[in-house]
């Protein structure tokens, strides 16, 4: 990965914004935590995710922390929603795989997914995960195999575990 360091600041800010992966966008859908949303929206930037769609219940905005996301939010394409259905079924008509994030092991597991392509990954709540409209939604729910007695990690570690993996693989079919 080229970081473009060499470049003056407005190329190098331009060359980056240019290379934002159109194929990956991230839905979160009613996160409570704006820290967390705020330290997933840094985690999106560092990998060049192309747009967040953040579903919301009406009244509840977050509010993100500049201090977490690092400023982040200024590079990023943000888009807010108020309903899941509409977000995925907007998302589908342009083309994406939508991949829900599950605390189930009955899912599959994120490496055997196939990442190729335009894909949506969907993450749910910090206490319950996705709703089951989203689960019904998505076209595929994956899960993140835990190894130890903890059932899950923090919302926005698993994004950035799932966001490396995506990432992992399209940078793989490309060389």
């Amino acid at each position: 990965m080229k970081t473009y360091a060499d470049l003056p600041r407005q190329d190098r800010i331009d060359k980056i914004m240019e290379l934002r992966r159109s194929d990956l966008c991230l839905v979160l859908e009613n996160l409570s935590e704006d820290k967390n949303i705020s330290a997933i929206l840094r985690t999106a930037e560092a990998f060049g995710v192309g747009q967040i769609h953040i579903i919301y219940t009406p009244g509840s905005k977050p509010k993100l922390s500049m201090g977490t996301s690092s400023g982040a939010t200024k590079w990023l394409k943000v888009e807010y929603h108020n309903s899941i259905t509409e977000c995925l079924k907007d998302l589908k008509e342009k083309g994406y795989l939508t991949v829900g994030a599950l605390v189930d092991p009955k899912a599959h597991v994120l490496w055997d997914q196939n990442f190729i392509g335009k894909v949506a990954i969907v993450m749910g709540t910090e206490t319950t995960g996705l709703t089951e409209e989203a689960q019904r939604l998505v076209d595929q729910n994956i899960y993140l195999p835990m190894y130890g007695l903890t059932e899950s990690l923090n919302v926005s570690v698993a994004t950035a575990i799932f966001l490396y993996e995506v990432i992992r693989q399209k940078e793989a079919k490309t060389e």
